[in-house]
């Protein structure tokens, strides 16, 4: 069943045009409202960050001689850097020659060396290159003069006896041994050979 209408079709247009205006009147109240209120808060946010500005310029001044003085700092660094780096270019060094000389002078007749190994550590311990020697020798007591020479040797320091045991191929006094000593750097081999 349809419904009846008993008012005219103008009168419910014009009704329905009132509710429309007044709906699109709140909704302008409302966004003008919002509109109001957003710009008083960027307004408030505006002046904050005018304010840490005006703060970060007088602490911008009040650091700059800070800022100098690591900026000069930082030069003199560099600079002591080139320095020591020419230093250390001319200061006279340990050469793998000078090893092989001094350790072919200590070692006795009676030794065969099967291995020789040079570790070149950081130089910042203070200990230089550490030689590791592997062999054969005649004698237990030529392994122990070999420790000793090793000792008093002006280019060598800290020997130590890493392992003996006898030698596994033939019976006899034969002994295969592992010594482990430092080479000394340059500026302490100076001192000692004085």
């Amino acid at each position: 069943m349809r419904e009846l209408e008993f008012l005219p079709a103008d009168y419910v247009r014009a009704h329905f045009r009132r509710r429309i205006g007044f709906i699109r009147s709140w909704l302008l109240l409302a966004m003008g409202l919002a509109m109001v209120l957003w710009s008083i808060q960027v307004g408030a946010w505006v002046r904050d960050a005018r304010a840490e500005l005006m703060a970060l310029r007088g602490a911008g001044e009040a650091v700059e001689g800070d800022v100098s003085k690591v900026r000069m700092l930082r030069a003199e660094a560099k600079a002591c850097d080139w320095r020591l780096s020419l230093v250390q270019a001319l200061q006279a060094r340990t050469t793998l020659t000078d090893v092989l000389c001094d350790l072919a002078d200590i070692l006795p007749d009676s030794v065969v060396l099967e291995e020789a190994t040079l570790d070149c550590p950081d130089t910042g311990a203070g200990r230089g290159p550490l030689l590791r020697l592997r062999g054969v020798a005649a004698k237990e007591t030529v392994v122990t003069q070999m420790l000793s020479a090793l000792e008093t040797s002006k280019l060598f320091q800290r020997a130590v006896l890493v392992e003996s045991k006898p030698y596994a191929r033939e019976d006899g006094e034969r002994r295969s041994f592992v010594l482990e000593v430092n080479v000394v750097p340059p500026a302490a081999v100076k001192e000692r050979g004085t």
